[in-house]
């Protein structure tokens, strides 16, 4: 033991420990025999040490030193013990909002799965891809030459499928770490609008909804991939919300403080003044979009405008009066990010 102390936190609601420096079987032998409360002097592996374990609440722990000092004061340890006790709720916290994104992750990708297997099950029967192989591709062939507008329709959604999945990965692994400076370099504005755009060209079309990117020549310098995440959620939540047959415009422009705008402009839902901050909290809908049964897991802006902040950026909405009696408002997204 080289550490001037090692611990193990066990919270009351889990079979496992928040927190474990010690090998399984020497836990088990120091949990056999020391009562909780109690403090004692023993041998582990040839080396005096002190060993004190205390439950505080629903947390428990437990702390072995074989620094001298620690082992004969048993006031050192109780420092130590009530430290690790006074941070184990923040350590639970923290662990529980890991699991529940690695939940989600897991949740999203399988219905996305799903998603994608659907759009190949609607042009060809699944229990025909099933069966013999040297039938099948001559019976693919013949469903999509049947079905020419139907198949491309299908390709496109498994096209947007695909790019969600990789949101979620990105979303997941640039919030798990930080980002490599490597990967932060000058990027057109206008290609990593039309990368995403294109996906959704079909949903704009059935809602009648004319989607206009400027052509800007403008650059800003960040992580790609992040950003596109950033631009996949907030034209997805464009998609979902903009009024039918009306406009959504995005335009760009530099402020002359070394920073680039790229507005989203379009017709939505409205946003009320005190919802403003919270529709970038995470798990949080619209008022509006709740009331209209429109509402997701309220997950998209929150990671957008994180993914924003990861470059320097930041992500904010001018919400528009909405007219009398009506659902919508002249909404306006604004992406912020440092110019090239």
């Amino acid at each position: 033991m080289t550490n001037l102390a090692q611990y193990v936190l066990w919270a009351a609601d889990r079979t496992e420990p928040l927190l474990n420096q010690l090998p399984q079987a020497t836990v088990d032998v120091l949990v056999s025999s020391l009562q909780e409360g109690n403090s004692s002097v023993t041998t582990l592996d040839g080396t005096k040490v002190r060993v004190m374990r205390r439950k505080s609440g629903a947390y428990t722990a437990l702390v072995v030193s074989s620094d001298p000092d620690r082992v004969s004061s048993k006031r050192l340890m109780e420092t130590d013990l009530n430290a690790i006790l006074a941070a184990a709720s923040t350590v639970d916290i923290t662990l529980k909002n890991a699991e529940a994104r690695t939940r989600r992750l897991l949740h999203n990708l399988k219905s996305l799965t799903a998603k994608t297997s659907q759009e190949i099950f609607d042009i060809a029967r699944q229990d025909r891809l099933l069966g013999s192989p040297r039938e099948a591709v001559p019976y693919v062939a013949s469903e999509i030459s049947n079905n020419i507008e139907g198949t491309a329709r299908a390709l496109l959604e498994i096209l947007k499928h695909q790019a969600a999945q990789k949101a979620e990965y990105t979303a997941f692994d640039r919030l798990s770490g930080r980002l490599d400076p490597r990967n932060i370099e000058r990027h057109s504005i206008h290609r990593v609008l039309m990368n995403v755009f294109y996906l959704f060209f079909g949903e704009f079309v059935s809602k009648k909804v004319r989607a206009e990117v400027d052509k800007t020549l403008l650059q800003a310098v960040f992580d790609y991939d992040s950003i596109h995440v950033c631009i996949y959620y907030l034209v997805e939540n464009a998609a979902k919300y903009v009024r039918p047959n009306s406009e959504l415009k995005v335009t760009s422009h530099e402020d002359g403080a070394g920073l680039v705008d790229i507005r989203f402009s379009m017709e939505s839902l409205v946003i009320q003044p005190s919802e403003v901050e919270r529709i970038f909290d995470e798990g949080y809908s619209g008022m509006k979009a709740v009331q209209g049964k429109l509402s997701g897991a309220g997950i998209g802006l929150y990671l957008a405008r994180a993914m924003a902040k990861l470059n320097k950026g930041r992500l904010t909405v001018i919400p528009g009066k909405p007219s009398i009696g009506s659902e919508y408002a002249r909404n306006s997204f604004i992406l912020t990010l440092p110019a090239a």
